[in-house]
């Protein structure tokens, strides 16, 4: 299982431009507000936005291997009068296979691979262990969430150090979840594990409706 989950959500990010998390304040509505719910797997999950995060459809991918990419609203619309987030980064969800998660999450196996040096290895950019440190990891409802610093070049110019993962399962799938920090807007280490907490709540809750 450590292995699988080490690749889940592994994806490169697409560049960050117009209409991105990165982009400056917005000055006018360009586009209609993006949506906060996108359901995948055929239904069986859906990845639901925490409160001032949209899904960038165009950044998305809902077929096979399911990955979905969410920014602060106003930022993906370019619109002043849609909702932004207290901090503000950049949140992915990849969902596995029907049947990836039909095993329960193991706290103490994963929070010991992924201090391990292989596990390190795992979560690194540049695939160096020496690269990262696990700051912390918790369990909380029903996510194994892990806190890391990743020293090692980031996937975009944009990005921080500071990268949250959380592990959970439903409808019978694995669910990875990713908060990415902003380097000009750093977020504190707890206060990265609150929002994935609630980025894992709203789609629990979506997901069993």
């Amino acid at each position: 299982m450590p292995l699988a989950l080490a690749g889940c959500g592994n994806f490169d990010l697409p560049t960050l431009g117009k209409g991105s998390a990165a982009s400056g304040a917005p000055a006018r509505s360009l586009l209609p507000k993006p949506p906060a719910l996108q359901p995948v797997a055929g239904g069986a999950v859906v990845v639901a936005a925490p409160e001032g995060y949209c899904i960038d459809e165009r950044a998305s991918k809902t077929g096979r291997a399911p990955f979905v990419l969410l920014a602060s609203c106003a930022a993906i619309s370019q619109a002043a009068e849609h909702p932004a987030p207290g901090f503000k980064g950049l949140l992915t969800a990849t969902v596995g296979a029907e049947g990836s998660g039909t095993e329960p999450i193991n706290p103490d196996l994963l929070g010991g691979y992924f201090r391990s040096a292989k596990g390190r290895a795992a979560l690194a950019n540049s695939g160096q262990a020496a690269d990262v440190s696990v700051l912390d990891t918790q369990v909380r409802g029903p996510a194994f969430l892990l806190a890391l610093r990743d020293a090692g070049p980031p996937k975009r110019p944009e990005l921080g150090q500071a990268r949250w993962r959380g592990f959970f399962t439903a409808n019978g799938r694995m669910v990875t979840v990713v908060l990415h920090s902003l380097e000009a807007e750093p977020i504190a280490t707890e206060a990265g594990l609150g929002l994935l907490e609630r980025f894992v709540e709203r789609i629990t809750r979506e997901s069993a409706r």
